[in-house]
């Protein structure tokens, strides 16, 4: 395990043993509620909307490694490929409580952001280069589906608390296309474009914090986080996504929302033969839809 992925996980341990140490007290009182905040109901929940988020994105991608080869550095998919640094995106998640304190949370975000230029810095892709003045089309995609089993340690029509488990299956895909210009394994390729992928895709475990306090009969405001580290032969890396948000209940069944969301990956994949890595994060705001029963 890394240093930093260490680091993380005392600091979520501390945030646990603080935040258990602050709410004990309402941990004693606490009853459980199928409504919140106020009398809105929450046996399920769904929220549906979209995000405008910005991007940092650097990819490391290479084929054919032989032992003690050189590895390239990562390039920056918004400064050298020019793929833009903000975009609108989807975002969907939802709630279940089946029975007493015990939730199933799932979601689901997709990304997709693509440009076409000259380039004016080459670069190593897989087991090619692309050289200057290549024209080339890049892209970058990526979606987090998850599920999480949630305990609501607190649970009433004020404040809910929980601690949770589950899985995510991130989906990273970066691209690159250009008909001349690239420089294979063999030499110069003329005459045939060329095309390569790096992705990643694969399950990962979450561990997790959420938390929602009433502020009015229909008003409420919470955040969540959740986070993982995996390092399963031939992954390494970590996950952390989080957001602040406040939701307000326009009837019994319907309300909006707003928040801000925080996510970032870094993931690598190295089995001796092919390296891919990625650094990837997006912050931005979200505004959605809140259907409830």
């Amino acid at each position: 395990m890394s240093s930093e992925s260490s680091t993380f996980w005392k600091r979520q341990a501390l945030l646990v043993a603080a935040i258990g140490l602050l709410l004990a007290p309402a941990v004693a009182s606490a009853e459980s509620s199928d409504t919140f905040p106020g009398t809105v109901p929450a046996t399920f929940r769904l929220r549906l909307g979209g995000t405008y988020q910005w991007f940092n994105t650097k990819v490391t991608f290479q084929e054919n490694l032989t032992p003690g080869g050189p590895i390239s550095g990562g390039i920056s998919m918004e400064d050298i490929l020019g793929v833009p640094g903000s975009g609108p995106g989807f975002d969907g998640r939802g709630s279940w409580n089946f029975v007493g304190r015990f939730y199933l949370d799932f979601g689901y975000s997709y990304y997709s952001r693509s440009h076409t230029e000259t380039i004016g810095q080459s670069f190593n892709f897989g087991d090619s280069t692309y050289t200057v003045g290549a024209t080339v089309g890049a892209s970058m995609k990526s979606q987090l589906p998850y599920v999480d089993f949630r305990y609501g340690i607190i649970k009433n029509e004020s404040l809910q608390f929980g601690i949770s488990v589950g899985a995510a299956y991130p989906i990273l895909n970066a691209e690159a296309s250009a008909s001349g210009g690239v420089i294979g394994p063999g030499g110069p390729i003329v005459g045939e474009s060329v095309s390569k992928s790096a992705k990643l895709e694969v399950p990962v475990p979450l561990l997790g914090l959420a938390f929602d306090m009433k502020l009015g009969d229909a008003l409420s405001f919470g955040g969540l986080i959740n986070g993982i580290f995996a390092p399963v032969h031939p992954y390494t890396g970590s996950i952390i996504f989080a957001d602040a948000h406040i939701d307000w209940f326009a009837s019994k069944n319907l309300g909006v929302g707003a928040a801000f969301d925080y996510t970032k990956f870094s993931i690598k994949r190295d089995d001796g033969k092919t390296l891919v890595d990625f650094s990837y994060d997006y912050y931005g705001p979200r505004v959605y839809l809140i259907v409830t029963f």
